[in-house]
């Protein structure tokens, strides 16, 4: 079959070997295709080299039309960069409307690692007209049909006059438009009200994130009630409230069990599976969902963090334990790759969506859920009185117009990475920071991951880890590469 066009290889191939065969997975397409033979593994490796004409007339027309088809071979001089461009600019457009609500910046736990700034500060009615104004003004303007409303804090059940009041009008409010409305909770656990089936329900809560620090003796040494909302003869064990409302939510809710890991509190994480094991969480009418966290410096006011992570490597280690322990008994999600495939982006998240902010508790508009309380990180402002137009751009502030224009194409290590389609630079809040270690981590869990999760996807195991080397993750050739890499 003739072949006119002269074609190179993609460069966002890559190769796992495996025994007798070798699997070939395009980052771009998320096409995996399995090569057979004596010549596979030779073959995979010679399309995951820096990309150069090959001869298309060395293959087979059906392997050719796979390879075509699958994204694995592209015409010569393709911008395969600008495909990841144009996806990227689309999904800030497309990507669901979230609203995030801080109810308020108070919390009755005293977390040694929490990086938000805890006061008074609370939303009230007074700000709730303004609020309905824009998501109403947003929801025609856009013409997406569903709201996603995510309750935060602070600890958001603090402020239940508020919540109650909020949610009941965001719902009347999408109910007229005919907008599908949904929502979620992040909590510590230890307020809810004593129906909290009722509680989510009335709230059309479908997923609640429930933080735990080990088992009770590190989670109530580690989260343990702030000196006024403790009672020393009275106040229950924080550990105690929370797994008694996740015992009750099971039943009507996704429940994340976010299980917060440092170096001192590791040794917890099997013993508390197996907890969580015996109380059914896993076998519920609403199975749980295992969340690790890896506690780390998640904003500029938490650098301190730096000397209590754990190693990235421990932690993995840590997660493929987790990993081989729920094989059977239940789900567990990485913040990394939440769909637990490879697949290319093709949505951003809420702080690079058009149509989605972070009202905080002060009164302020953010990007980022954890910039709230950072004032001189907003990027508008409520109203009390009457709409404005909010959230407000505020002229004297560089990061609305920073959030507006970011494009990891354009960031120098991202635009000449191989990991770029199924990662977009990982999260942008660390590029605005220059958080070169959290950004390079972030190059490293990909390297040590990805050929792990496309074996999977392909219904494979690796018989031996296969970690990715820097010529594999910047496909260029040498002479092109930048110093910056």
């Amino acid at each position: 079959m003739p072949r006119m066009s002269r074609y190179q290889s993609s460069r966002y191939n890559f190769a796992v070997p495996l025994s007798g065969h070798a699997l070939l997975f395009n980052a771009a397409s998320g096409a995996i295709v399995r090569l057979n033979g004596a010549d596979s593994e030779c073959l995979a490796r010679y399309l995951c080299q820096p990309p150069g004409e090959i001869d298309t007339h060395a293959f087979d027309p059906g392997v050719w039309k796979q390879l075509r088809d699958g994204g694995f071979v592209v015409p010569v001089d393709t911008d395969e960069t600008e495909s990841v461009r144009r996806r990227y600019w689309r999904a800030r457009v497309e990507t669901p409307m979230v609203v995030t609500i801080t109810t308020t910046m108070e919390c009755n736990l005293g977390c040694y690692y929490c990086y938000e700034r805890r006061s008074k500060q609370a939303l009230s009615g007074e700000q709730l007209p303004a609020l309905l104004a824009w998501v109403r003004e947003r929801l025609l303007v856009s013409r997406k049909k569903s709201l996603h409303v995510d309750w935060y804090g602070g600890e958001p059940l603090l402020n239940p006059a508020f919540m109650a009041a909020a949610s009941g009008a965001l719902q009347a409010l999408c109910a007229e438009l005919g907008v599908d409305y949904r929502a979620s909770v992040i909590s510590n656990g230890t307020c809810w009200p004593d129906d909290p089936v009722a509680f989510v329900r009335a709230h059309r809560i479908q997923q609640a994130q429930i933080s735990f620090d080990g088992l009770r003796a590190n989670h109530d040494r580690r989260r343990h009630y702030r000196k006024a909302y403790r009672d020393a003869e009275s106040t229950p064990s924080s550990f105690k409230q929370a797994v008694a409302l996740v015992d009750r939510l099971v039943s009507a809710v996704r429940v994340d069990l976010r299980f917060n890991i440092d170096a001192k509190n590791a040794g917890d994480m099997l013993p508390f599976l197996e907890f969580a094991q015996k109380r059914g969480w896993f076998s519920a009418p609403f199975p749980a969902v295992f969340q690790p966290a890896r506690l780390a410096s998640y904003s500029e006011r938490s650098g301190f963090m730096r000397r209590h992570e754990l190693p990235l490597a421990e932690y993995d280690a840590l997660r493929a334990e987790a990993r081989a322990w729920l094989s059977s008994v239940g789900n567990i999600e990485e913040a990394e790759i939440p769909t637990g495939y490879p697949s290319p982006k093709s949505s951003v998240c809420a702080a690079l969506a058009e149509d989605s902010v972070v009202v905080g508790g002060d009164g302020l508009a953010y990007r980022c859920g954890l910039q709230v309380g950072e004032a001189g990180r907003a990027v508008g402002a409520i109203a009390r009185t009457e709409f404005s137009g909010i959230p407000i751009e505020l002229e004297s502030d560089g990061d609305a117009a920073w959030w507006k224009a970011f494009d990891p194409c354009d960031q120098p290590r991202c635009r000449q990475c191989s990991f770029l389609p199924i990662c977009w630079g990982g999260c942008p809040k660390k590029h605005l920071e220059q958080d070169q270690h959290a950004l390079r981590e972030q190059s490293d869990y990909w390297r040590r991951n990805l050929a792990r999760l496309i074996a999977a996807g392909a219904n494979e195991a690796l018989s031996t880890p296969v970690t990715y080397a820097e010529a594999d993750q910047f496909r260029l050739p040498e002479t092109d590469r930048s110093a910056e890499i």
